[in-house]
């Protein structure tokens, strides 16, 4: 089964496809992938071994190699509820779903695997979603999706997102039950990090009396009595964590603050992040050292634990 990669970011896709192919009967080959990032093309490149290439908006589908499956993590910002939300409104990132049709409808792929935050659904009341519902099913795909969050799926992660999955092998794609089980952040703390943000100078730790999986503490400006905004947010690792975000600023932007031992806080690193995500520990970045970095691009990414529950399923 050959495969292409859009939008392919760090390569969730091709990580799920490559397990896959190692544990089940079928082999999956990736014939293509693009990025506009050149940062992201560099580690793709490093990890698979596959230049992929830039503006999708460039591409002429009729020079692509045939494949069965097209798969996108199509830019989310337009569609999300941290974003302006603007839809198809946004002429650089919301049309792109356009793009896709085009390659849909020059190479006719037997399967079309798509991803999205799980606001698509309701932005502008539901239109945006109709549009890409209408546009797929016109095109001969009977179209299953669902809201999936990845903490059902063996991520510590709590990552909400929509799935869309159109077939035409004869049968509409069944989504799995959901797992009930949760694993812990604490299975992925890197007890070598000793990194321990002191905030006694600024802040008081409060107790919120979250639940699991909720903010245990937050932080207090010990002036302004303000706090608890997104970066001010503590949780525990004993259950599962928040979502991780491209965009999110203050102490503890991008990851979150986690109590690593009682009173002790810290954000996550790359390492930690890296599996919040299902992507092993050796993944390879030295064409992207810089951490911050590294945490914007996983910020956008897709959970592997998610498309290890789907791919087999194809």
């Amino acid at each position: 089964m050959r495969y292409i990669d859009l939008f392919c970011g760090l390569g969730a896709f091709h990580t799920s496809f490559d397990k896959a192919s190692c544990t089940g009967g079928i082999k999956y080959e990736c014939v293509y992938a693009c990025d506009i990032d050149e940062g992201i093309r560099k580690l793709y490149e490093e990890n698979y071994g596959i230049k992929p290439d830039g503006d999708i908006r460039k591409l002429k589908p009729d020079t692509l190699p045939d494949f069965d499956i097209l798969c996108a993590g199509f830019p989310c910002q337009p569609f999300s509820i941290a974003g302006k939300k603007e839809a198809f409104n946004d002429k650089t990132k919301g049309n792109l779903f356009f793009n896709i049709l085009n390659i849909i409808d020059t190479k006719h792929p037997r399967i079309v695997f798509l991803e999205n935050v799980k606001n698509l659904q309701s932005v502008h009341g539901g239109e945006t979603f109709n549009t890409i519902k209408e546009e797929l099913e016109t095109r001969g795909y009977a179209l299953s999706w669902k809201v999936i969050d990845s903490k059902h799926c063996g991520s510590p992660q709590s990552r909400q997102r929509i799935f869309i999955i159109g077939t035409k092998t004869g049968k509409r794609f069944q989504f799995p039950e959901a797992k009930t089980d949760i694993t812990p952040v604490s299975s992925v703390i890197d007890s070598e990090d000793k990194r321990r943000f002191d905030y006694k100078a600024k802040y008081e730790l409060v107790p919120t009396g979250g639940k699991a999986g909720s903010m245990k503490y937050k932080l207090v400006n010990k002036v302004t009595g303000r706090g608890g905004r997104q970066g001010e947010r503590v949780y525990g690792i004993d259950s599962y964590g928040c979502t991780v975000c491209a965009s999110s600023g203050g102490v503890g932007g991008k990851t979150g603050l986690y109590e690593i031992e009682p009173g002790m806080i810290r954000t996550l690193n790359v390492k930690e992040t890296l599996q919040m995500f299902g992507f092993p520990q050796d993944y390879k970045r030295t064409t992207v050292p810089k951490d911050s970095h590294m945490l914007f691009y996983l910020g956008n990414s897709i959970v592997v634990n998610v498309l290890d529950t789907l791919v087999p399923e194809l």
